[in-house]
């Protein structure tokens, strides 16, 4: 738990970084793509029309392993108000090595802000994570 909170403070802190030269608003929504592979899996989510409240987003995730294991990805975002971490639900590739599902969405949350957004990849078994990576935008 340390060290995931020692890495959202220093991704926080990229992401404040980068967020400082660029304004957004309604008129001129942000835009970025988050992506990251573990072994045995690999996945990217992009994001369009970013804004506190909505994002639309299109991802993939491929299977990359004959390990019996099924792969997911997923929307995170973090509140920088209140530094709420939202883990949004998994988009599932069931469907053996090689094979890659592809798929576009949205995120509009009520109470919470999309100050920070990124794509968690994983390897799944049953509903126990196996191995994950996080990358945001």
């Amino acid at each position: 738990m340390g060290n995931t909170l020692k890495r959202l403070s220093v991704t926080g802190v990229a992401a404040a970084a980068i967020f400082a030269t660029t304004t957004v608003t309604d008129a001129s929504a942000a835009s970025g793509v988050a992506a990251c592979s573990v072994t045995g899996a690999s996945g990217s989510l992009t994001f369009s029309n970013w804004t506190s409240s909505y994002v639309d987003i299109s991802g993939w995730v491929k299977d990359n392993a004959a390990d019996g294991h099924h792969v997911g990805i997923r929307l995170v975002s973090i509140d920088d108000g209140t530094g709420y971490v939202t883990e949004w639900p998994w988009h599932s590739d069931v469907d053996g090595n090689g094979t890659t599902i592809s798929f576009s969405t949205y995120a509009n949350p009520t109470g919470d802000s999309l100050d920070y957004i990124g794509a968690q990849v994983a390897v799944i078994e049953g509903s126990t994570t196996v191995r994950s990576c996080t990358d945001y935008a």
